[in-house]
């Protein structure tokens, strides 16, 4: 089914560089687990080095959407995907450096951001968008998967040295794929050639779709960024905890690519609200019950709803916009959302309270919902 799709290995390549552009995202609980194990910070310091990367992807991604329709967008994503390479390197010989580290994650996302505006946009202008979308989805949460299993299981062997070089090696496969980058889309939109980038990102269903992936990646950020330290104050192993979180990853490649056959048969909206309330029901049932049975199916309760949920709304937002700036924009100001949540759950967990991390998530993913049917009234599209 996949294979077949249109511009399939073009889409596979735009995805794999997307992707490679957030892994501190995809990789949260362990990245968090190994710094705090391994760099010996603290559940605090070890959150905010990660929100500080992804706020800086955020922060660049966003410029880059508002002009990228006028930029040599290969040409841009080569030299920051060299940028993000140096970074990453030198990251895995500064981790116990306070400063340096927070200065390095810094550079690192305003060169991720680059390269994930240029990669992500790149994939709207296809016809069959909605299939990269999934392909993407479904990419991320394989790259999850191995990270959320393999780093905590092997965190004495591989160290923080390991981590970041193994991301080098990723960055260098990424660099080779931007020759698919196209700078110019394969459709003409007629609507958005008359209006700029800002334009066009201000209007109400852009505003609405942009709060509602924002707000969505907070949610699952906040509980994504503990669960794995929630597992070790509920006393399971760490093979336990790696092999829930792992198997939680893998179903979100069955979850991103639903798309395929859901499609549009019961609209944009209506999944997501599946979706959304996935989520809420395993927040509900880990809050209640604490059992390695529960720990596990809410894992894969989690994983499943994050990327089910992605494709559509990444959907949403390249149909307001053909040309790929909304969809930049919204995927890049998520990253304020993704930088956000753990910063956020950093603050509620205190004492070691990993609930109160799950109990944010719950509250984010309500709002979230609320802002996705509003946009479903504003605009009369499912």
């Amino acid at each position: 089914m996949i294979i077949k799709i249109d511009n399939f290995k073009s889409l596979s390549a735009l995805s794999f560089i997307a992707v490679v552009t957030i892994y501190p995202v995809l990789t949260l609980p362990a990245m968090i687990g190994l710094l705090m194990d391994h760099a010996e910070m603290t559940s605090f310091s070890a959150g905010w080095v990660v929100a500080i990367g992804t706020f800086s992807t955020a922060t660049a991604g966003f410029l880059m959407s508002m002009r990228i329709d006028k930029q040599n967008i290969k040409g841009l994503c080569r030299v920051a995907l060299v940028i993000a390479i140096l970074m990453d390197f030198i990251s895995a010989f500064t981790a116990n450096m306070i400063i340096v580290i927070f200065l390095v994650r810094i550079l690192w996302g305003l060169a991720m951001g680059v390269a994930h505006a240029s990669s992500i946009s790149s994939i709207a202008h296809y016809e069959n968008f909605k299939h990269g979308y999934g392909l993407y989805v479904g990419l991320q949460f394989i790259v999850s998967g191995l990270g959320l299993y393999l780093v905590p299981v092997y965190s004495d062997l591989i160290g923080v040295e390991g981590f970041f070089i193994a991301f080098v090696i990723m960055d260098l496969i990424a660099l080779y794929l931007t020759k698919f980058l196209q700078n110019k889309s394969e459709i003409i939109d007629k609507n958005s050639d008359t209006n700029s980038g800002i334009f066009v990102m201000l209007s109400m269903p852009a505003l609405l779709a942009i709060l509602g992936f924002t707000l969505f990646e907070a949610a699952n950020t906040s509980q994504f960024s503990y669960i794995e330290r929630f597992g070790v104050a509920s006393n399971l192993s760490e093979y336990q905890i790696g092999f829930a979180l792992l198997v939680g990853s893998l179903l979100g490649i069955p979850g991103g690519l639903s798309i395929f056959l859901v499609g549009e048969r019961f609209g944009l909206v209506k999944p997501l609200a599946f979706g959304i309330l996935i989520s809420v029901s395993a927040l509900v049932l880990l809050l209640n019950f604490n059992s390695y049975p529960i720990y596990f199916i809410t894992s894969c309760m989690l994983g499943f709803s994050w990327a089910f949920c992605m494709p559509f709304i990444e959907s949403l937002l390249a149909r307001i916009d053909r040309k790929g700036r909304v969809v930049a924009a919204g995927s890049s100001v998520s990253f304020f959302g993704s930088a956000l949540g753990p910063g956020f759950a950093a603050f509620v967990v205190f004492n070691d309270q990993y609930r109160n991390s799950f109990l944010l998530s719950i509250c984010l993913f309500l709002v979230t919902l609320i802002a996705f049917l509003s946009l479903k009234l504003k605009t009369g599209k499912n």
